[in-house]
């Protein structure tokens, strides 16, 4: 049994959609690590704000759970057709609590889901662009949802099943 952990970086409609694919990951027998980056209120990193505060323990206890994880699920909404500000605020104190910049998703299995009222697919495309850039390798699948359009199960049990798979190599 693998372990899959899934990012979340909202409170709404990207919450539900995470909360979903934990639910349908442990019908898969897959093990779930949630972790809503909303929740950690991290604050907006800078090089000031590391050097006069340091880090702060909820980003060592992201990095460290980030760390120990092989394969994952980002759930996040487009925000002005890219990422939403707190996902790329939370991989930012991230990649500064680790050893290495990108020790904490180099080579980790990634896949990419959103719920989105205007398209979804600018932020999809912003995340691919990020997470690559961090060394992981992306999933070709990606997971979006519309208020139109619901979540295609089969999908993303597909997605879930290619992690749990490609997490055990």
């Amino acid at each position: 049994m693998s372990k899959i952990g899934i990012l979340i970086a909202s409170s709404n409609n990207n919450q539900k959609l995470g909360l979903k694919l934990k639910e349908l990951a442990q019908e898969q027998n897959c093990e779930v690590e949630l972790i809503n980056l909303v929740d950690l209120r991290l604050p907006l990193y800078s090089t000031v704000e590391e050097e006069e505060k340091g880090r702060p323990e909820a980003v060592l206890d992201l990095a460290s759970s980030i760390l120990e994880l092989k394969a994952f699920i980002i759930v996040a909404p487009e925000y002005n057709g890219v990422m939403p500000p707190v996902l790329n605020n939370a991989m930012a104190w991230t990649s500064r609590a680790t050893k290495d910049w990108r020790d904490a998703f180099n080579e980790k299995i990634v896949g990419l889901a959103t719920h989105s009222g205007g398209g979804g697919q600018k932020g999809l495309q912003a995340m691919r662009i990020q997470f690559q850039h961090l060394g992981a390798n992306i999933l070709a699948r990606e997971l979006l949802t519309t208020y139109e359009k619901p979540l295609n199960e089969d999908s993303a049990i597909s997605m879930i099943n290619q992690l749990d798979k490609l997490s055990r190599i």
